[in-house]
């Protein structure tokens, strides 16, 4: 055998070796040598030591840096909290036929679900309800450094009526309308509440509500308009001592022609069987995803 009789199947040996080992292995090493928070701050433009730097949960009210720009935060805990909900595992993420979806975002905190609408959609027509107006506050200040002069941010609350309501301020992320506290409590404040029923009227692209409880019965008060609604992203809350509604929310997703998938949206109750020994603001939160065929 020949010198250049050899070469041929040491070279398809060698592509092989390639092409079947090494580019795997490539592949699958910085997975290995890389913990997961360096993919984390990658995504999200946020330094290593500025991640440690919020998990100092005893800091509120303070500024972080996403994507480049300064933002403000009214809580390291649900900051970090909201970073990986939104950015990392993307639970608002849909697709739009259209450049320019229509988003209406119940219970927008700080800003984020806003800043990640977005981020997937530039030209995206949003409208940005917050009832807390210390968040209200911010939301407009996040929303200036990035840029984004072309959404609705109101600083009401949605209902199942246009009224004025009392609403319990807690200054994050937990902030509800309240119908037991008397007005004169200090964190109790009046707040303008609309029905959300009358923006339902136009096709919505996507439609999140995040209110803290109040769910149920806005969505039944606008339960034959959902119709108009493509995907549908509600945080489900159970109070202790209430009526547990699941069930009724899951019949008006279903009537209205949506499938639903569920995941916990907090671990609230970690032995549910020894839940007295528990003093949960919710005894159960859940992430439903309202989508259709």
């Amino acid at each position: 055998m020949t010198l250049s009789s050899l070469k041929r199947p040491v070279k398809k040996i060698l592509r092989l070796f390639k092409n079947r080992i090494l580019k795997p292995v490539r592949r699958v090493m910085p997975v290995i040598l890389k913990p997961k928070y360096f993919y984390e701050q990658e995504k999200l433009g946020v330094s290593r030591s500025e991640i440690e730097r919020l998990k100092d949960h005893s800091n509120s009210f303070g500024t972080s840096v996403l994507f480049g720009k300064e933002i403000k935060i009214a809580s390291n805990f649900w900051y970090l909290h909201s970073l990986k909900e939104l950015f990392i595992d993307e639970v608002y993420k849909f697709k739009s036929k259209s450049k320019s979806p229509v988003i209406i975002d119940c219970g927008a905190n700080v800003g984020l679900s806003v800043i990640y609408f977005k981020r997937l959609f530039p030209a995206a027509k949003i409208i940005a309800f917050e009832p807390d107006s210390q968040n209200f506050d911010i939301i407009n200040f996040n929303l200036k450094q990035f840029g984004f002069k072309d959404v609705d941010v109101r600083n009401e609350a949605v209902w199942k009526e246009t009224s004025t309501l009392h609403f319990s301020a807690t200054g994050n992320i937990g902030g509800k309308l309240d119908f037991t506290s008397s007005s004169n409590s200090d964190k109790v404040i009046e707040v303008n509440a609309v029905r959300l029923r009358d923006f339902l009227q136009q096709k919505v692209d996507f439609l999140k509500i995040d209110i803290e409880g109040a769910e149920c019965d806005v969505l039944k008060d606008c339960a034959d308009l959902l119709i108009n609604v493509d995907n549908l992203f509600v945080e489900y809350h159970s109070e202790p001592g209430t009526e547990q509604k699941i069930d009724n929310l899951l019949l008006i997703l279903k009537t209205a022609g949506f499938r639903t998938y569920i995941q916990e949206a907090w671990d609230n109750l970690p032995h549910p069987f020894l839940r007295n020994d528990y003093k949960p603001c919710f005894d159960m939160q859940l992430n439903i995803s309202a989508y259709r065929i």
